[in-house]
């Protein structure tokens, strides 16, 4: 803040005060940008999963990843501490193809994990407003699996010949929107470390509500074609998964069928 008021003349409040300003009009427009997909579109995300890669009904992919922050938290600072050794917020984010955002899910410090954060965003909790019959999103082996949320194998199951391949293919396709918070982060700077201190309850919320706006920003500079930025690397969030759901095993193998029918298909399967 003091850099930006010496190069303007004015005080630190002053850029403080504006930037709140700023933020808030920006988020005054998250419902506009940040937009889960219509039927219709949703349907349109799902073609280029199927024709491109074989996975039938897949949305989009989901991923968790670390905000760090510069200073250390004044209030329960152990609980902000995440496993790359870092003061940390943690994001929740669904992108589609195009890289653009299409749910995030804010509020929880550093040391929470990609499956704790699912299990409070709205569309898993409120599945049947956000996906029709067969659709699903992509997700590592961090995420709680479910009829919605398909991962890889691990451990010995991954080990196996088809395992491997379907492992192989759903990265390819998870990597073009797994780079998305990494090009969050190219375009703006500040999330490589978020120098805001943190002391309060508000405090806490002033930091989402920055977070946000670079959410949505990126969203503004997507609907626009203004590309061309390379990601940044992201922390990973902490890996501990739940059990899978009862139905996640059969979902899973119904969309490993179809893959690695494909994958045979176009001459991608490795024996």
């Amino acid at each position: 803040m003091n850099a930006v008021a010496n190069i303007f003349g004015v005080s630190a409040g002053s850029v403080s005060n504006c930037t709140k300003r700023f933020i808030a009009a920006v988020n005054k427009l998250s419902d506009r940008y940040i937009v889960w997909p219509s039927e219709s579109k949703r349907a349109e995300l799902a073609v280029f999963a199927w024709e491109r890669f074989g996975f039938r009904g897949c949305i989009g992919s989901v991923d968790g990843s670390q905000v760090p922050l510069a200073y250390a938290p004044r209030v329960q600072p152990w609980t902000w501490w995440n496993r790359h050794d870092r003061y940390s917020i943690h994001i929740l984010v669904v992108s589609d193809h195009n890289r653009n955002i299409i749910a995030v899910t804010l509020g929880f410090s550093g040391s929470a994990s990609d499956a704790m954060v699912q299990q409070q965003a709205d569309w898993a909790r409120f599945p049947g407003e956000h996906f029709s019959l067969g659709e699903m999103l992509l997700g590592d082996k961090g995420m709680h699996y479910t009829d919605r949320v398909v991962g890889p194998y691990i451990g010995q199951r991954g080990q196996t010949t088809t395992n491997r391949n379907f492992a192989w293919q759903l990265a390819r396709l998870r990597v073009i929107s797994e780079h998305t918070f990494g090009i969050v982060k190219g375009r703006w700077a500040s999330l490589k470390e978020l120098r805001l201190p943190i002391g309060s309850e508000e405090d806490f919320l002033a930091a989402l509500e920055w977070i946000l706006a670079c959410c949505v920003l990126h969203n503004v500079c997507n609907s626009v074609n203004d590309g061309g930025v390379e990601p940044s690397p992201t922390l990973d969030a902490a890996q501990e998964p739940l059990p899978a759901h009862p139905s996640a095993e059969a979902t899973r193998s119904r969309v490993k069928r179809d893959v690695i029918a494909f994958m045979k298909a176009t001459g991608v399967y490795k024996y």
